[in-house]
């Protein structure tokens, strides 16, 4: 079992699958509600700076670790905001390494004033990242744990290069070592929300 599990992320939604189903193209994101309906009362400023990463998105992904003929990959990606806290992503990607699946929920916890991400993969492993923003165009999410006895540590970067350009550096650590690099992804939106709803909360 390896890290890749962790890794290959982001990345991310929720919306529980059956197992068979794969993402498709024909199926955007649902538009927003009209301003002021359906709003949660318990949605902060923090909820919405989460609104950069909803959409449909495709990557290309650069596994740094990996040789030369192993190192490349594609995957793709929705999130969809719901109940006005929470991001739900659903994520599929190719390697030479072979498929992978996952889905995974992204928050903001009031109490411990952090992000959090939780990440649940075909490997029926999961992980719980905790972050928060360096700047306004910088998420960083940090995972530690434990994998088949060993200390791991995963460093989980999203740059907003733009509205339609995102790019994620994923760096791991095992046992008491420095981070390493372990992949780099830029993805690109090719669906998002409807104009003006970065600026709204997140929706049911």
């Amino acid at each position: 079992m390896n890290a890749r599990r962790l890794a290959t992320v982001f990345f991310m939604a929720v919306v529980f699958l059956p197992a068979g189903e794969r993402l498709s193209s024909q199926q955007p994101p649902p538009a927003a509600p009209a301003q002021g309906q359906g709003r949660n009362p318990l949605t902060t400023a923090e909820h919405l700076r989460l609104a950069f990463l909803v959409g449909r998105w495709e990557e290309q992904v650069a596994y740094t670790s990996a040789k030369p003929e192993e190192n490349k990959g594609s995957g793709r990606w929705v999130a969809n905001p719901a109940l006005g806290l929470y991001l739900q992503i659903r994520y599929e990607a190719t390697s030479p390494a072979g498929p992978y699946r996952a889905f995974g929920v992204m928050t903001w916890d009031r109490d411990a004033q952090v992000y959090r991400l939780w990440w649940f993969d075909d490997a029926a492993l999961v992980g719980e990242y905790r972050g928060n923003f360096t700047d306004e165009n910088n998420l960083v999410f940090v995972y530690s744990g434990m994998i088949e006895g060993q200390a791991f540590r995963e460093r989980i970067r999203f740059t907003r290069v733009s509205p339609s350009e995102l790019r994620t550096k994923i760096e791991q650590s095992w046992g008491s070592g420095e981070f390493k690099p372990y992949l780099e992804a830029v993805a690109h939106r090719i669906e998002g929300p409807a104009r003006g709803a970065a600026q709204q909360p997140p929706q049911n």
